[in-house]
């Protein structure tokens, strides 16, 4: 190849992309299935915990993500540190 040309780079799958762009928030979707399918597709560290407020019970929202069944270290990514990373959030 020309060393003065920029490599050209294949073209990823659709799927690839998503997950390598997107994050997903739990809000509206309080549904185990939904979130451990999630998981399974992009991975923990793109899940945020997310209540649409005021068109959704914050106490309903806390009380299923409290009881779904996760590792208390996924809880604590998808409950807090997943969004201090994106947003890159200082904490004290």
């Amino acid at each position: 190849m020309d060393e003065g040309r920029a490599q050209i780079r294949r073209p990823q799958r659709v799927a690839d992309y998503f997950c390598a762009n997107f994050h997903i928030t739990t809000s509206g979707h309080y549904s185990t299935p939904a979130l451990a399918a999630t998981i399974a597709e992009l991975g923990v560290d793109r899940v945020m915990f997310s209540v649409d407020y005021p068109f959704e019970d914050i106490s309903d929202a806390a009380d299923w993500f409290d009881a779904a069944p996760l590792a208390e270290s996924d809880r604590s990514k998808i409950g807090r540190d997943n969004a201090i990373r994106l947003f890159k959030l200082k904490m004290s």
